[in-house]
């Protein structure tokens, strides 16, 4: 990414700055607006930054006028003493260069982009990304895999944004129940339904001026994508039981691990996909698994890298599926490094990260239960019956399949009679036509 200073006191800035930020590759200097039009129109379809001097304050609409006429990617930033970090027009940012403040927001995009870890050719365009995308209004959609880091994108962005120094909250729309999440989003006044005790302020009205994340929204029924929708078309919103509107200015991060045109009202997918980000699964980019395992050893404190390992070590990380991505691989690296040197430790695994990752799967699972139990708020007893019978009838039906429907060979794998196999299929309403479903 290229970036441009334009004006007078800007050149000593460029000439003295400290400059080893590496998402720039190269920095020029313009003492004249006109010179720096003439020499950037050839720049269409790239991206660049650009820092505009206070004598040119007046010009910045100019020049951003001319980026967008001839089709350049651009963010502006200007000078404007003692100012914090603000939009103060579309595509125009003011905060103030001096006393080190240029220094210290280059720094601060530096040190939030790098926390991507990674060098892969995905890893490279997404921090430049992250940057153009951070400096907007627009909504944001990210699509990806679970464990990918859809929250951990939003976050940084968040921090970059001029928005940072507001309130970035996030709500994962699977583990509220259906009749709560309205309440969440919205807030309600004093008895607005029984057991509304005391008036709540929703997370919209919470995240005023900042931004907030919904994970897992194809899980928001239809009726609460409406009224979400009306919030974003006007910014106002009335509370559960209430006939005051609310109004807010936030800007919403959606994210999901499913197809969203299938779970999602059009208009209101459109709305929330102004800007986008597709994160690709661990297994595409396997050339960042050695920066990601180093970054996780340095955050658990251990001064090892990946290369310190043996080479049998090396290629069990990078032959690894990871089903649940970068979240996996943490996990597995955490369990690497504290059970490893574990006497107790089986020689098979020691040094094994796939058998290490055989825990993840069931671990995942139960947290994932116990959000649920957590949010039906049901019994215990109930909701153990249920989730036993729904595994059941689950693994069942899914071992037929792959043994097509030789209930010998499934009763074998299973370590269960054929007559135990024959009570599950009609205990489960299991039907054998499934084997020919795609």
């Amino acid at each position: 990414m290229k970036a441009f200073f334009v004006g007078d006191p800007l050149t000593n800035i460029g000439e003295t700055l400290e400059y080893d930020v590496n998402f720039i590759d190269e920095l020029e200097v313009f003492q004249d607006d006109t010179a720096f039009l003439s020499y950037v129109s050839s720049y269409a379809d790239k991206r660049i930054l650009i820092f505009i001097g206070k004598e040119f304050f007046g010009k910045a609409r100019k020049i951003r006028d001319f980026m967008v006429s001839h089709g350049i990617m651009a963010r502006i930033f200007v000078n404007e003493p003692e100012a914090h970090l603000k939009l103060k027009d579309n595509l125009i940012f003011v905060f103030d260069f001096e006393n080190e403040g240029l220094k210290k927001f280059l720094k601060d995009v530096e040190k939030n982009t790098s926390m991507l870890a990674g060098m892969s050719n995905f890893i490279r365009k997404l921090r430049e990304d992250l940057i153009f995308f951070s400096f907007s209004d627009s909504n944001i959609f990210l699509s990806g895999e679970t464990g990918t880091g859809k929250s951990t994108v939003a976050q940084i962005m968040h921090k970059i944004s001029h928005r940072r120094e507001n309130r970035f909250l996030e709500l994962n729309c699977a583990n509220v129940p259906e009749d709560l999440l309205e309440s969440e989003l919205f807030g309600h006044v004093k008895g607005a339904y029984t057991g509304a005790y005391s008036a709540k302020e929703g997370l919209l009205e919470a995240t005023d001026e900042g931004a907030l994340l919904l994970d897992e929204i194809g899980e928001m029924p239809k009726h609460i994508q409406s009224k979400l929708l009306t919030v974003m078309d006007s910014g106002k919103f009335l509370p559960v039981g209430s006939n005051k509107e609310v109004h807010v200015d936030v800007r919403i991060y959606a994210a999901t691990n499913q197809d969203p045109q299938k779970r999602l009202r059009s208009d209101l997918y459109h709305r929330l996909s102004e800007l986008k980000i597709d994160l690709i699964p661990l297994r595409d980019r396997r050339d960042d698994i050695p920066f990601l395992v180093d970054n996780f050893l340095n955050d658990f404190g251990y001064t090892i890298r990946f290369n310190d390992f043996p080479e049998e070590v090396k290629r069990a990380f990078l032959g690894h599926e990871y089903r649940g991505n970068v979240r996996e691989l943490r996990n597995i690296v955490t369990r690497f490094v504290e059970f490893s040197e574990s006497p107790e430790t089986k020689e098979e695994i020691r040094y094994n990260p796939n058998a290490f990752a055989k825990t993840e799967l069931t671990e995942r699972f139960v947290e994932s239960m116990t959000d649920l139990y957590m949010a039906q708020n049901e019994p215990l007893k109930d909701m153990m019956e249920r989730l036993h019978a729904r595994l059941e009838s689950e693994i069942i039906k899914r071992v037929l399949k792959a043994c097509s429907w030789d209930k010998e060979e499934a009763a074998k794998k299973l370590s269960v009679s054929r007559r135990t196999i024959d009570n599950m299929i009609k205990r489960y309403h299991l039907d054998r036509r499934e084997k020919f479903k795609k």
